[in-house]
């Protein structure tokens, strides 16, 4: 495999962990095992996932860094975990959300992370407020004053975005160094809220807000339950679909409270709760090659 620092982004990765559950081994992994950590052959895997996340920290924060940081947060910190769903990766009109948190409400955030650039912020901000009333940026605390002069380029909705900070000792500020997100629902439409839902999800929303049974013919079925999804008012609408999205990644605290802090955004994002005995007896597994 060539010398290349971007193999260290793929470890906290779905493939490379199942691999190491499956197979014992993965390419990617002894890789950066070999490059970055000393002696590896006396810890376990465990140990290795800390420092090779250590090295991120302290070296290179992308985006899993952000995003894992946010999610330990938010779900552990600050939400409860029975009553708030997170997703990662959503596709929003042209863009793909980082990062939702679902609960009772709707937020977005964008992840900015050191190796990222701002070109196009704007056209992210804009298609998530066809969905989401709430967006926020999450971009590293140096980054603050750049941040806030973009966003005061772009008007109202600039305005309405909110600024979450990444400190040097992983502490995320909103209010003393940042600011909350302001309600925006100017961009709303029916079209970007429907298109979150998976089949039995609209079909759920539409029939029940009607208390009617829908039966359409398979090539007229996306269209027929989008047109009458339009009927229903665009907030009422936004939070169905919301209650929808909410009942996704289910977990409870105890199987939350079980994950490893570097791996939690991994393993609740890729739905691997299921592999917890494999994943615990895996970490506890000394590294030989």
């Amino acid at each position: 495999m060539p010398d290349n620092s971007r193999a260290i982004n793929r470890v906290f990765t779905k493939k490379v962990i199942m691999d190491l559950i499956e197979n014992g081994k993965n390419d990617v992994f002894d890789y950066v095992v070999k490059r970055y950590i000393n002696d590896p052959e006396s810890k376990d895997h465990g140990q290795l996932i800390s420092e090779i996340y250590l090295y991120l920290d302290q070296k290179q924060r992308n985006e899993y860094y952000y995003m894992n940081t946010l999610l330990n947060k938010l779900l552990c910190g600050i939400h409860n975990v029975n009553t708030t769903s997170a997703l990662s990766q959503v596709r929003i009109e042209h863009s793909i959300a980082d990062f939702i948190m679902i609960n009772g409400e709707g937020r977005v955030y964008e992840i900015k992370s050191d190796l990222d650039n701002f070109d196009r912020l704007y056209n992210q901000l804009k298609d998530y407020f066809c969905a989401f009333s709430k967006v926020s940026v999450l971009a590293s605390i140096h980054n603050r004053d750049r941040i806030e002069k973009i966003l005061s380029s772009f008007g109202d909705m600039g305005e309405a975005v909110g600024i979450y900070m990444l400190s040097e000792k992983s502490t995320i500020f909103n209010k003393e160094r940042g600011r909350e997100p302001k309600e925006y629902n100017v961009l709303l439409n029916h079209e970007s809220i429907f298109k979150l839902l998976r089949k039995r999800e609209y079909e759920r929303v539409v029939q029940n807000y009607f208390n009617q049974v829908f039966d359409v013919e398979p090539v007229f079925h996306f269209k027929k339950f989008l047109e009458e999804f339009r009927k229903i008012p665009i907030l009422e609408a936004q939070k169905l679909a919301f209650q929808e999205l909410k009942n996704r990644n289910k977990i409870s605290i105890k199987e939350f409270e079980k994950i490893q802090p570097e791996l939690k955004s991994v393993i609740y994002f890729s739905n691997l709760t299921k592999k917890m005995p494999e994943i615990e007896k895996l970490m506890q597994t000394q590294y030989g090659r």
